[in-house]
């Protein structure tokens, strides 16, 4: 007899996977708080303040627009822009960690230049110890070929 299989041997697993699935939705910020959040953070760090003014003001306006659609009743549109919002905001944010990872990569050149300019006295002066080691050898050596009285 070939018979189908029935939904109550899926059913302890569907009721499982079924808060999950509403708890991911709800997890997920909607993207007006998220731009929101990332442009008060990006603004209050002076730095990212003036690399990303461009973006942060985009985003700022862009959020600006989103609520006078809202107020029209255009919640698609609006919805857009918030999307737009946050786009921006995480476009200034990338442009902080940027430059962030520029000075440091700056920083570690310059520690690594001073080491190897450390490297290289370092080399000289075995160079120059070698050299020396050598004359007083040959020095030596003349003076054993002599007699050994200077």
């Amino acid at each position: 007899m070939n018979r189908r299989k029935s939904p109550r041997r899926y059913g302890p697993f569907l009721l499982l996977l079924a808060p999950a699935l509403a708890g991911a939705a709800f997890a997920a910020e909607d993207p007006r708080a998220q731009a929101t959040a990332l442009l008060s953070k990006l603004t209050r760090k002076p730095d990212a303040a003036r690399l990303g003014s461009e973006p942060i003001a985009k985003g700022q306006a862009a959020l600006k627009r989103a609520d006078q659609l809202r107020g029209t009743g255009d919640q698609k549109r609006a919805g857009m822009l918030e999307q737009t919002a946050l786009e921006w905001a995480q476009a200034a944010e990338l442009l902080d960690k940027t430059a962030a990872a520029e000075k440091q990569l700056a920083e570690l050149q310059a520690h690594t230049t001073e080491l190897e300019t450390k490297v290289f006295r370092a080399q000289a002066l075995v160079e120059q110890t070698v050299a020396r080691r050598a004359r007083a050898e040959e020095a030596l050596r003349k003076l054993d070929e002599k007699g050994g009285k200077p």
